[in-house]
């Protein structure tokens, strides 16, 4: 088994954006291929969530939501249960700044854990973090009562925080720093 597998959730409705959100080109690419850089700088085999088939060019398995229209605990459940990792760093496509420091300090802070999500400032970052398949059956529990609230899944997982602090040196701001409009595009670009 493989120790843990890189996943990205691109299969959000990007109805802000107007258009699927990890295909819009951000710095000179398409926003997901930023996350899957990343990745492989951490040598992670690579898995995309998302219902549209154009993703397929990127040349990694792309899985559709096992079930539609739930949303991030959808597409986490859908990772989880197509992964043959146990740990699987979860990262959504809309975040195209973060860094490979940042994504292998999570993965290193978080042996021994079900889940670890990161939090900056007095802000939870569940979309950023390392999910074991130990934290399947929540979710799936989670998706029969139709409860979708994915910081509400975190704190029944009674998950580890990992509290960022500037010492790590890296640029926390622009690591947490998602873009969900045209108008962030503009403002985040180099």
């Amino acid at each position: 088994m493989i120790d843990i597998t890189g996943i990205i959730l691109a299969g959000g409705k990007s109805s802000r954006m107007g258009s699927d959100k990890g295909l819009i080109e951000f710095n000179g690419k398409p926003m997901i291929q930023h996350i899957i850089d990343r990745f492989n700088e951490l040598n992670l085999p690579i898995l995309i969530i998302a219902n549209n088939p154009a993703y397929s060019k990127f040349g990694y398995p792309v899985v559709e939501d096992l079930i539609k229209d739930k949303g991030p605990v959808g597409g986490i459940y859908t990772g989880l249960m197509t992964s043959n990792s146990d740990r699987n760093l979860i990262v959504s496509c809309d975040m195209p700044n973060i860094s490979s420091q940042l994504l292998e300090h999570l993965i290193n802070q978080s042996k021994g854990h079900p889940l670890t999500i990161p939090q900056h400032g007095q802000r939870l970052h569940p979309l950023i973090g390392v999910y074991s398949k130990s934290t399947l059956d929540s979710f799936k529990a989670s998706l029969k009562n139709d409860q979708l609230r994915l910081s509400s899944i975190c704190t029944a997982l009674d998950a580890k925080i990992i509290t960022l602090s500037d010492d790590l040196k890296i640029n926390l701001s622009a690591d947490f720093s998602n873009i969900n409009t045209l108008q962030d595009i503009k403002q985040q670009a180099i």
